[in-house]
């Protein structure tokens, strides 16, 4: 299959380098203000993929068919365009897209955290929503990291993924395809609870901001599961109740982020510290260099700020949610709540909860 992927950072990197380990047909691109990745891989002449792959496929090196700044290029006769980038950083590519994508492509943000809602809007406003499929990931489906010039280590792949499209009722037609590239991927009910339901938005920024002395301390340190302790879990579930009663408004099914992640690493427990500390994919890993990191400044303003914010829309009260987001705030000296994913950006403005579903099951106003 001829796919592109836009963006080059671990997350690129990995993903093009396991399907063309694969047999499909790989376009690698990243806009060239965000390419010192990319340069790097055009002068090695491909990617070294360590650890696992999803297909299993042997590791070993990967040559894409394309690697290039080029968006347009690499868009060009796709079938399948993968966005793999942090959310703050979707949007150039969701122009390009308007810009060049062609009709009948399908457009995946891996992971969504409500992108798929913004670029309706766009594809909306340019009159061009109904030449896609569009949809998202409630996860990226590894746990992945470059490591020196041109490798890439692929820790772990997830053993089932939730997808939706927008509108939901094309989300079987957008999987016959995108099943051959990862059977992992499942229907979800919807982009909404895609996004709502993404484990990383109460994993990385609480564990983030309550190790934040010893990150500023110490910088990147050697970890293991996000150092998460007992009291810290409990902040989690805490803060995830009210994640799940925004849900229940807008999702025909509500799972706690415990569920989710026993349904994407099989794993089982009766709390979150219990469940965080059987992901293997999670034993080793780096801290953040700081509180500037996306754990921080990509799941706070596009992830619980969001949720927070439709929350207030559809008369859910969200305290605690409220005080993650603020404490952010007052940490970096940044207003998140302006900065993100707000409702007038994802085209919910004025939508009670009903609506809000009726919009993401239809794809109608």
């Amino acid at each position: 299959m001829k796919v592109a992927i836009l963006g080059a950072g671990h997350g690129g990197i990995a993903m093009a380098g396991d399907l063309t380990l694969a047999g499909h047909e790989v376009r690698l691109a990243a806009a060239a203000n965000h390419a010192s990745n990319l340069q790097l891989l055009m002068a090695f002449g491909g990617i070294m993929v360590e650890g696992v792959t999803s297909s299993g496929a042997p590791v070993g090196f990967a040559k894409p068919a394309m690697m290039t700044t080029d968006v347009a290029a690499a868009i060009k006769g796709a079938e399948v365009v993968m966005v793999v980038v942090p959310a703050f950083g979707q949007e150039p590519y969701m122009q390009a897209l308007i810009e060049h994508g062609e009709k009948g492509q399908i457009v995946v943000f891996n992971p969504g955290k409500f992108g798929t809602l913004v670029f309706a809007k766009m594809l909306r406003e340019a009159g061009r929503f109904n030449d896609f499929i569009i949809g998202e990931t409630t996860s990226f489906i590894f746990a992945a990291k470059t490591k020196g010039l041109g490798h890439v280590n692929i820790k772990a792949a997830k053993e089932e993924l939730p997808f939706a499209a927008l509108p939901a009722k094309r989300t079987a037609e957008a999987l016959w395809i995108l099943t051959d590239l990862y059977p992992q991927l499942s229907p979800s009910m919807g982009v909404l609870q895609t996004s709502i339901d993404a484990p990383g938005l109460i994993i990385h920024p609480i564990s983030t901001l309550m190790n934040m002395s010893r990150i500023e301390q110490m910088g990147p340190y050697r970890n293991s599961h996000y150092d998460i302790t007992p009291s810290v879990g409990r902040i989690m579930e805490a803060v995830d109740q009210e994640r799940m009663e925004v849900a229940r408004l807008l999702c025909r099914e509500t799972f706690s982020f415990m569920d989710t992640m026993q349904v994407l690493y099989k794993v089982k427990g009766e709390s979150a510290y219990d469940i965080m500390y059987q992901v293997s994919a999670h034993n080793v890993q780096m801290a953040p260099d700081s509180l500037n990191h996306r754990y921080v400044t990509e799941d706070i303003p596009y992830g619980l700020a969001t949720i927070a914010a439709i929350g207030r829309q559809i008369g859910v009260p969200v305290p605690r949610i409220e005080a993650m987001v603020n404490v952010a705030c007052m940490a970096n000296g940044v207003d998140y709540w302006s900065s993100g994913r707000t409702v007038e950006k994802m085209g919910l403005s004025g939508m009670n909860g009903q609506q809000m579903a009726r919009y993401a099951l239809e794809g109608t106003l």
